[in-house]
């Protein structure tokens, strides 16, 4: 789920009967929209609606793309009358309002406010080692450090948990069975399904020519470039390398004491790691939105790979 500073919209169209379905955004001049913020592609937020004239409000999660909001769930409403956070209904905001009475925005809600958790990704060894702490899933694990040999052009996507906001500026990772090739890397948003939702950016290639650990601080080379102000909550790390390098993880092959806390639940394998994956091509390199209908079981001989992010308060 994605969140930014500023956004908000209006609109003159919103579909179903009275205005109860998803919403035609409109910008507002000189403030930044959804798809200034996001682009495109469909992305999961937190909206709030609010009509400024007739005193209703509704908050939910829903999906943006292409500047249209679909309102998927409700949340807490107010339609003039009556407070429901219980069993909420799309509200009513007539379907075609007036421009600038409707406003669409992504604000701070109570459903979003969670425990702020002091801290940062450094370790005390002169904040070389990031990698070795990860802000991610609780676990306890047999065989770790063991080796995750990748299959060469196959996108893999581990899920990574933030605990508190940060602004991002590193990467790390650790290479155990180097082969001359280079690994393409990118953060991801969690859709509403718990699967890996739209690329929010890529980082830079990286060789795994040689052993040991892998370092991505140039911020503004990524794209887009500059550090990102992580908010708390779940994301997605993918990566994709050309060649069958090794890198090191938590392994739960042969290891029954692993216990991953994820989205994904137990279903299918998922959830038992953390590292779902799915045929790819490295030339094309990571997609902006992942093929859910093609992903498969947790990678068991690399369930939690040893990705660290470097975020700073």
């Amino acid at each position: 789920m994605r969140s930014a500073n500023y956004v908000e919209e209006t609109t003159t169209s919103i579909a179903g009967a009275g205005g109860i379905g998803a919403v035609t955004l409109t910008a507002i001049a000189s403030i930044p929209r959804f798809s200034t913020v996001f682009g495109t592609q469909a992305t999961t937020i937190r909206y709030v609606i609010e009509d400024t004239v007739g005193k209703k409000m509704e908050t939910g999660i829903g999906s943006v793309a292409s500047n249209v909001l679909t309102r998927t769930r409700p949340q807490t409403t107010w339609d003039g009358t009556t407070y429901d956070e219980t069993a909420p209904s799309a509200v009513a905001f007539g379907a075609s309002p007036t421009s600038g009475n409707i406003k669409i925005r992504l604000a701070a809600t109570a459903e979003a406010q969670g425990c702020v958790v002091p801290g940062v990704n450094r370790t005390i060894a002169g904040d070389s080692s990031w990698r070795d702490y990860p802000i991610t899933n609780s676990v306890s694990w047999d065989n770790s450090g063991t080796t995750g040999t990748l299959t060469a052009g196959t996108e893999y996507y581990t899920c990574y948990q933030q605990l508190s906001a940060g602004l991002l500026d590193g990467l790390q990772f650790d290479v155990n069975t180097a082969v001359s090739g280079s690994m393409k890397l990118a953060l991801y948003s969690v859709a509403h399904t718990g699967l890996p939702g739209s690329k929010i950016l890529d980082f830079n290639d990286l060789s795994v020519s040689s052993t040991g650990l892998k370092t991505d601080t140039a911020t503004g080379t990524w794209s887009p470039a500059g550090g990102f102000l992580m908010s708390s909550g779940w994301y997605y790390i993918g990566f994709i390398s050309d060649v069958a390098c090794g890198i090191r993880g938590y392994s739960s092959n042969g290891a029954p004491s692993i216990k991953s806390r994820t989205p994904l639940g137990r279903q299918g394998g998922y959830g038992w790691g953390n590292t779902v994956f799915v045929g790819g091509s490295y030339a094309s390199g990571l997609p902006t939105n992942p093929a859910p209908a093609t992903m498969l079981a947790s990678l068991n001989a690399l369930s939690v790979p040893w990705i660290g992010l470097r975020t700073t308060p």
